[in-house]
């Protein structure tokens, strides 16, 4: 009896090719979502969450560039969830009447 189990092919050693009529086109869902295809991705660096800024030029042509936030930014969104504890035991309020109280009063003299 025949082994009904094929023998497997030898790797090629050429690359993979991208797929063909995929590489740079996408459509428009029905809820306005557009897939930017991987190869695109890859060219200018982009990778998930990563924010970019959608444009019109002079061609009436959509542009699509990454948004480059300033290191302190990024320092800043890093740290924001760390330390979820911090100000809790802080009286806002208070600091905010003495703050209003002193900004009021006139300087002696």
């Amino acid at each position: 009896m025949a082994s009904k189990v094929k023998a497997k092919k030898s790797p090629k050693s050429t690359p993979p090719r991208p797929r063909r009529g995929r590489a740079t086109t996408s459509r428009i869902s029905s809820k306005n979502q557009i897939t930017i295809p991987i190869e695109v991705l890859r060219e200018v660096n982009l990778k998930p969450g990563d924010q970019i800024e959608f444009m019109i030029d002079k061609e009436d042509r959509v542009v699509l560039a990454p948004i480059a936030d300033a290191k302190w930014k990024k320092t800043l969104r890093e740290l924001a969830g760390s330390m979820p504890d911090l100000g809790t035991d802080f009286d806002y309020r208070k600091e905010r009447q003495d703050w209003d109280k002193k900004a009021t009063q006139t300087p002696l003299g």
